[in-house]
C-alpha cells in the first residue's frame, strides 16, 4: 500500500496567488499514479472548498479542522459542538464584542461586521493586485454566507467557530473559559491591533480526522505524510509519520517536521514531493 498524503490548503497548496500551480497539481496526480492516496486536510468548511480545488482528483477531504471527514462524496464522520456549550460561547463572544462565524455543513453564519472587517484587510492586500481582488469577489459569491439571525441552534449543527476581536483585551478575557473545551488557534501577529483565529473542539482536530481516514482504509499511521504551514496544522504534523512544513512557519511547528517546502507559488509542494521520493 502507498502513502496517505494530507495537504492543508491556504499557505500550503495555495500561496498568495490563491491558486494551485500547475506543477503542484502535476505532483498530486503523479503521486496518485504511484499508488499513494491524496487528501485535503483543511480548516475550511465544506462550502468554502472551491470548484478549482474539486477539479483535482483527491481521494477525500478532512475539513473544518476535523469536524467533517469525506471519502469521495461520502461523509464518514460529522462532529458538532454541544448546543449548551455553543450557546455559552456565543453569549461570551457577544458580551465581549467579539465578531464570529459559525461553520456548519452547508453555510457560514456570521455576526454583523465580519465581512466588513475582512473587506478592509483585503482592500489593503489587493490594492496592487487586481487578480487577487477578483478572487475575493468570486469567493464571496461562492460561499454560502448567512446572517447570524438566520441561525437556529436547535436544528443546525456547528463544528467550528472563527472569531475576530477588534480589541485584543476583549479576547484575552475569554481565553480561560475557551481553553477548557477547545484548542484555541490564533492567526494574527503580536503586532496586530486585533486578534483573529478559530476554536476547535479538543477531541476533534485535523489529527483525529486523519486517524479516521487511515482506519477507514485499514491502513497504518506509519504510512502518513502531512503538509502544512500554520498552527492549525500542529496536531496534524504531530500525528503523522512524516511532517512537511513551510520553511517560514513558526519554529515550534518546524520542530515537528522532517522536510520543509518553499513558497507554494514557486512550486514548493512539487519540489518537496520530489525530495521525499513520492514522485520522480
Amino acid at each position: 500500500m502507498g502513502k496517505f498524503l494530507f495537504f492543508d490548503i491556504d499557505g500550503t497548496l495555495m500561496g498568495a496567488s490563491r491558486k494551485v500551480t500547475e506543477k503542484n497539481k502535476q505532483a498530486i496526480a503523479e503521486a496518485k499514479r504511484n499508488g499513494h492516496r491524496v487528501f485535503l486536510c483543511t480548516g475550511r468548511a465544506p462550502t468554502t472548498i472551491y470548484e478549482d480545488l474539486k477539479e483535482i482528483d483527491f481521494d477525500g477531504t478532512v475539513c473544518s479542522a476535523g469536524g467533517f471527514v469525506i471519502i469521495g462524496e461520502k461523509y464518514i464522520f460529522e462532529n458538532f459542538i454541544n448546543q449548551y456549550l455553543l450557546s455559552e460561547v456565543m453569549t461570551i463572544f457577544i458580551n465581549n464584542r467579539i465578531l464570529f462565524t459559525l461553520e456548519t455543513k452547508n453555510a457560514l453564519y456570521q455576526t454583523p461586521g465580519v465581512n466588513e472587517f475582512f473587506d478592509r484587510k483585503h482592500q489593503q492586500d489587493c490594492k496592487d493586485n487586481l487578480e487577487l481582488a477578483r478572487f475575493f469577489e468570486i469567493r464571496r459569491k461562492n460561499e454560502k454566507r448567512k446572517p447570524i439571525k438566520d441561525f437556529n441552534i436547535l436544528n443546525t449543527g456547528v463544528t467550528k467557530i472563527c472569531f475576530i476581536a477588534p480589541d485584543k483585551k476583549d479576547f484575552y478575557d475569554c481565553v480561560s473559559f475557551l481553553e477548557e473545551f477547545f484548542n484555541v488557534v490564533t492567526f494574527s501577529k503580536e503586532t496586530d491591533e486585533f486578534v483573529n483565529g478559530e476554536i476547535i473542539l479538543k477531541n476533534c482536530t485535523k489529527a483525529d480526522g486523519i486517524l479516521k481516514v487511515v482506519n477507514y482504509y485499514g491502513g497504518k499511521m506509519e504510512d502518513t505524510v502531512g503538509f502544512g504551514d500554520s498552527m492549525n496544522d500542529y496536531q496534524m504534523l504531530e500525528e503523522v509519520n512524516i511532517g512537511v512544513v513551510y520553511e517560514n512557519a513558526p519554529e515550534n511547528l518546524k520542530a515537528l517536521c522532517q522536510y520543509y517546502f518553499t513558497d507554494p507559488d514557486d512550486d514548493g509542494i512539487y519540489k518537496v514531493m520530489k525530495e521525499i521520493g513520492l514522485i520522480q
